[in-house]
């Protein structure tokens, strides 16, 4: 996981051969984060929200918790269905 571009909060990383984009936001309830998909420049998956339940986040944990979902939609969605 690295920083993108200029904001904070924004991520991005490598899993398999997609590219993985992770947005993490403060808002008044909180923290979240959303992730998108891509493989080469084309959006396979566009930006999903990641529902964080169970702990008050910091900024690191909610980019983590994006990566997490981003992988399991990867590797459900995407590799799964031969995408």
């Amino acid at each position: 996981m690295e920083p993108k571009g200029i904001d904070m909060g924004d991520y991005q990383d490598r899993y398999k051969e997609f590219d993985v984009e992770v947005a993490v936001e403060q808002v008044l309830t909180g923290v979240k984060a959303h992730f998108r998909v891509l493989k080469r420049d084309a959006v396979m998956l566009d930006w999903r929200l990641v529902h964080i339940d169970g702990f008050w986040p910091t900024e690191r944990a909610a980019a983590e918790a994006g990566f997490r979902a981003a992988r399991e939609a990867i590797d459900v969605e995407l590799l799964a269905a031969g995408g």
